[in-house]
């Protein structure tokens, strides 16, 4: 007489122990912490050509700052708007490089930041448009596109579960070796 399989039974091939399905992998929070870091270099990248030329050098990069449909109520000039990228840009690159690392709580501070940057680009169309400005558009667009899908990603759970899986591995069988580590407790079985 055969019984089923118990719960929790997954059937092995000889020599190759238990099979157990594959946990979730690190890409989705690789591929987040990529896109905010590429994210975080447009902005600066913005902000640097924003500081260093006119207007009319290239008025595509210069509309795609983050502010700068607040700057003429602010400040009267584009300054506020330069000032306000720098700081997202050097913000989000130094998050995203620290999501590198798959800690949780970046995760929260990167979909905070970039929720609040997607809805000022979202702003910012619609204000360029309603100001007849359609022919500078492209590149905050563009920029609007990136920050979306970076933000998009870091949300998905996917990246959450990719996270929770680096801290449950340190959790259940310590830090990678190479490490100082305490002797294991007697008895300690790790299979």
């Amino acid at each position: 007489m055969s019984y089923p399989p118990q719960p929790g039974y997954y059937p092995s091939q000889p020599g190759y122990g238990p099979y157990r399905p594959a946990g979730p992998g690190t890409a989705p929070a690789y591929l987040a912490a990529g896109l905010f870091l590429l994210a975080g270099i447009l902005a600066l990248v913005t902000a640097i050509v924003g500081m260093s030329g006119d207007s009319s050098d290239n008025p595509d990069l210069m509309a795609a700052l983050i502010g700068l449909a607040f700057s003429g109520d602010l400040t009267g000039n584009r300054d506020f708007a330069i000032s306000f990228t720098m700081s997202v840009a050097c913000t989000t690159i130094t998050f995203a490089l620290l999501l590198f690392t798959r800690m949780e709580w970046v995760r929260w501070v990167l979909a905070f930041v970039g929720a609040i940057t997607v809805l000022y680009y979202i702003y910012g169309i619609i204000w360029l448009l309603s100001h007849d400005a359609g022919e500078v558009i492209a590149m905050v667009v563009v920029s609007w596109l990136l920050w979306t899908a970076a933000t998009v990603v870091v949300l998905l759970p996917h990246t959450r579960r990719a996270m929770r899986d680096y801290q449950r591995k340190l959790a259940q069988h310590g830090y990678p070796h190479g490490y100082p580590q305490q002797p294991p407790p007697m008895g300690y079985r790790p299979y």
